[in-house]
């Protein structure tokens, strides 16, 4: 993140600072506790403030409900397609730029179900993508898809009883791509091939506790249902736009991860012109909440260990005759976007 404050001029923060002018200081919180989460603070600071509770994050089997998908009592992990590159000696994996179609699917799905099953697992389907479910739970934590891509698979990638089985599997499905019609077919077309596959969110469904929420907006269907489980009704859990839904007056949670994948590639100048289109939203969506008699706003922003948080009163939450004529401070932007890199590493 020294990057982007060196790349952003305090003129393109305004849209910004005006609305988290006179904000209290920078909070700052160490959310990764673990190195198989690294890259994952903002779903954990999500997982925490949904769920009420202090665990890892739970993603497959709420994705599956959300969705839509058929009633399971097994542990459900979602499968993410994974293309490899080297880079400086090293194996990073990545989305492949398309993801399996329908007919791929098909040609490689006898061998993947043979290949899972060795490993306690069946092969299922729901809205084109595969998932993995089990009897008895997997004992192992994986780290999160999101915060994979774009990083290299090492030791710290997965932890726990079962983290020789998690590699075991991995270099069995690495086997089966490579051999694989499918990969030999997109080779001859120039494509990306689908080298491997990303076993994660390994959970299951169950309701959580009730919310005070009113409304969640996110991008993602795990979130969504963590909202229900919850207590929030569906029309209440939608994806991110410029208007929230109608909801009873009450907190509302937006989940903004526009500027994310580019972050994790250390694409700084894509970074940068993801920027005016954030910060319009961000405005839009506060100026509509100042019309729901919104007292206070406040923005999380999360890096690779930990989230800074920014609180600011509405005018017209400001106390007392004088408070409205009091100087506000600027938002302290560089603060906002802190983030102290680890062992040397680059962020």
């Amino acid at each position: 993140m020294r990057q982007s404050r060196r790349l952003v001029a305090p003129a393109e923060l305004s849209a910004l600072c005006s609305v988290f002018e006179g904000s209290q200081p920078i909070l700052e919180q160490r959310l990764v506790q673990t190195p198989v989460m690294k890259g994952a603070a903002h779903l954990i600071w999500l997982w925490e403030v949904l769920s009420k509770t202090r665990t890892l994050p739970e993603t497959a089997a709420f994705e599956w409900e959300a969705d839509g998908g058929p009633a399971m009592s097994t542990q459900t992990w979602r499968l993410w397609s994974v293309h490899l590159k080297q880079k400086a000696g090293r194996l990073f994996c990545e989305a492949p730029a398309r993801e399996l179609d329908a007919a791929e699917r098909d040609l490689l799905h006898d061998e993947v179900l043979a290949c899972v099953r060795k490993y306690g697992f069946q092969l299922q389907q729901w809205a084109d993508r595969w998932y993995l479910t089990c009897k008895d739970d997997w004992q192992v934590t994986v780290r999160p898809w999101c915060a994979q891509k774009h990083r290299p698979y090492t030791e710290e990638s997965v932890e726990g009883p079962a983290s020789d089985a998690f590699k075991a599997l991995f270099e069995e499905l690495r086997g089966i791509a490579a051999a694989s019609p499918v990969n030999a077919e997109r080779s001859r077309r120039g494509e990306e091939t689908v080298d491997a596959f990303w076993p994660d969110g390994g959970s299951r469904r169950h309701l959580l506790k009730s919310s005070t929420l009113r409304a969640v907006m996110s991008e993602h269907s795990y979130v969504w249902g963590w909202a229900q489980n919850a207590g929030l009704l569906n029309f209440r859990t939608v994806a991110v736009s410029d208007h929230w839904p109608e909801a009873p007056e009450g907190d509302l949670v937006v989940e903004l991860n526009d500027l994310y994948e580019s972050y994790r590639c250390g694409n700084w100048q894509e970074w940068k012109s993801r920027l005016p289109a954030l910060f319009a939203r961000v405005n839009a969506l506060a100026n509509e909440a100042k019309q729901r008699r919104c007292q206070r706003f406040v923005l999380v922003a999360a890096g690779q260990y930990d989230t800074h948080t920014a609180i600011a009163e509405s005018a017209g939450a400001a106390k007392g005759l004088l408070a409205r004529f009091k100087k506000k401070k600027p938002l302290d932007w560089t603060a906002l976007l802190k983030e102290e890199p680890e062992n040397g590493e680059e962020v």
